[in-house]
């Protein structure tokens, strides 16, 4: 039996659900309610009417959450994610029920291509912590020899089709119900159904759109917003696992960190690419490893590459992670350039700036003496914040001299004090 504060760290997971994007997108398009019967019906209808189109007259479409994968020359579709499911764990379900029921999923689906494959073989390819590994060597290393290079991602933003073609019969079938069942008028119910159509085309790829290995996962868009908004879920094409990866040796723990660390580095720089972050737990229920071990190779990575890897803790700063700023100032006075920085860590040229000003106010408040006390009325900053930045002018600019000299270099001009105008 789980903890309540286990539970609770899973209560954000059904934002990942398209249904709720859509009627979120709908509510405010059409001006509706905030419970709106109308909107969920005409997505509900809208989506199981294109649904049985689909099936017989194609494309498969993949549901975010689900992975297309190839056995044996014959393509499948593993679920990670079940919207159903996922909604039981706000009924008290544990988190661990509900991923075997998910697995269940995958099981049967991998059986009804080939009998011969086992849950080990699905362990391999979705759920390694689950092999039995060995503990390997203290000294081992599990860091890629290289960060991943810009070139080598492909993934670009998914953006919605505009307008969709709708087949006839699925767009008059679902106008009569709306019309009939809940007083809309013909024009207003035919957009909604366009409006639908339209955003599931964009959260559903179709089969042909993606690699084995590939997923579509709702991710928090990179734009910031208040509260947890389902308009700001964005669908990212992600590479969780390639083929090599899946037929890699994977031996020991050291091997399995070793793959985390490259599924972390590349999924988290698609999304990015994307215009989307990727939160922890989006990362633990992908990856299925823990906060404590994505914590550790993060942690890993940025000290050996002096790379802060996006994700929503570091890029919106939805969590108490602040290194990114001092990180920004560290580079910045090792000599690189705004833009060379925003492509280490994975930031705009225009928020490096902003993190430059603000360490820049710290300098001049600093070096005219300003006590630490009266620095938060001053500049609008929080505590924490200026002592991070205060630390950071102790270490790398100790004297009024140094001081000086790097606000000089930024392109301000200091005067001492008790000197006249």
């Amino acid at each position: 039996m789980q903890g309540k504060g286990a539970q609770a760290r899973y209560a954000t997971l059904p934002a990942r659900e398209m249904t709720s994007v859509q009627v979120a997108h709908l509510r405010s398009r059409f001006e509706l309610a905030e419970r709106s019967v109308v909107a969920e019906r005409a997505v509900v209808l809208t989506n199981a009417a294109l649904a049985a189109w689909e099936a017989e007259h194609g494309p498969r479409r993949l549901q975010p959450g689900q992975m297309l994968w190839e056995v044996g020359g014959k393509r499948i579709v593993l679920p990670l994610y079940d919207a159903a499911w996922v909604r039981r764990l706000a009924e008290g379900v544990s988190v661990e029920a509900v991923r075997t029921h998910i697995e269940i999923e995958r099981v049967n689906a991998l059986l009804e291509v080939d009998p011969r494959r086992t849950v080990e073989d699905l362990w391999r390819l979705l759920d390694q912590r689950r092999l039995p590994l060995a503990r390997g060597r203290k000294e081992a290393g599990f860091l890629p020899p290289e960060p991943l290079g810009e070139d080598a991602l492909r993934a670009v933003p998914r953006r919605p089709e505009g307008t969709v073609n709708v087949p006839k019969p699925v767009a008059e079938r679902v106008v009569g119900e709306l019309v009939s069942g809940y007083g809309c008028r013909p024009a207003q119910a035919e957009a909604m159904v366009a409006a639908v159509a339209e955003i599931r085309a964009w959260c559903c790829p179709a089969e042909d759109e993606l690699e084995p290995g590939q997923l579509v996962w709702l991710c928090r868009s990179t734009r910031r917003t208040r509260g947890l908004d389902p308009r700001a879920m964005v669908p990212a094409v992600l590479t969780l696992i390639t083929p090599q990866e899946a037929e890699a040796p994977l031996r020991t723990r050291t091997d399995l960190k070793a793959l985390k660390i490259r599924q972390i580095e590349r999924i988290t720089a698609e999304a990015w690419r994307q215009d989307a972050v990727l939160t922890t737990l989006d990362l633990e229920w992908l990856l299925g490893i823990p906060p404590t071990m994505i914590r550790e190779l993060l942690e890993a990575y940025q000290a050996e590459f002096g790379i802060v890897l996006p994700t929503a803790g570091t890029v919106l700063d939805m969590g108490r992670t602040l290194t990114h700023k001092a990180l920004v100032v560290e580079l910045a006075l090792g000599g690189l350039s705004t833009r060379e920085i925003s492509r280490r860590i994975y930031h705009t040229p225009e928020a490096v700036d902003a993190y430059l000003r603000v360490f820049d106010r710290a300098v001049m408040l600093r070096y005219f003496g300003v006590p630490a006390s009266a620095m938060p009325r001053i500049t609008g900053h929080s505590p924490g914040l200026l002592k991070e930045h205060l630390e950071l002018i102790e270490k790398h600019l100790p004297t009024r001299e140094a001081m000086a000299s790097y606000l000089g270099q930024r392109g301000v001009k200091v005067e001492e004090l008790g000197s006249g105008p």
